[in-house]
């Protein structure tokens, strides 16, 4: 006889979190944030979830996820040398970038985070 495995996969939508820095993250510069979507929706709808779900869900092949170290503190904007060089390169390039990387895998990521110094201290 055949054996039949039979995966059942949570199809319910995800619990939406917004994150709360902590004294700790602000002295350390930055936040680890969680988003996931269906797989199969190209422009769909993305939550943000906690880091628990967020590994859950990526078991999922009905749903796509990333990871963005979000900046916090520092200076806003590019930091340069007396010789020229870049010294900090700035919470909103950081996290321009962050969303770059990530909208990848998450197209329209920057829709749901527009702020980009959300956070900011």
């Amino acid at each position: 006889m055949y054996k039949y495995e039979k995966n059942i996969f949570d199809l319910n939508t995800p619990n939406t979190i917004i994150p709360v820095p902590k004294e700790a993250d602000y002295k350390f510069g930055f936040i680890e944030r969680y988003f996931v979507k269906k797989a199969n929706d190209k422009n769909g709808f993305i939550f943000e979830v906690n880091e628990t779900d967020y590994e859950k869900y990526l078991e999922n092949p009905y749903w796509v996820g990333d990871k963005i170290i979000w900046r916090i503190t520092g200076p806003q904007n590019p930091i340069y040398k007396n010789n020229g060089t870049l010294d900090d390169k700035g919470v909103i390039f950081s996290n321009k970038s962050a969303l770059s990387i990530a909208s990848k895998k998450l197209q329209n990521i920057s829709l749901y985070l527009p702020n980009i110094l959300q956070f900011y201290k």
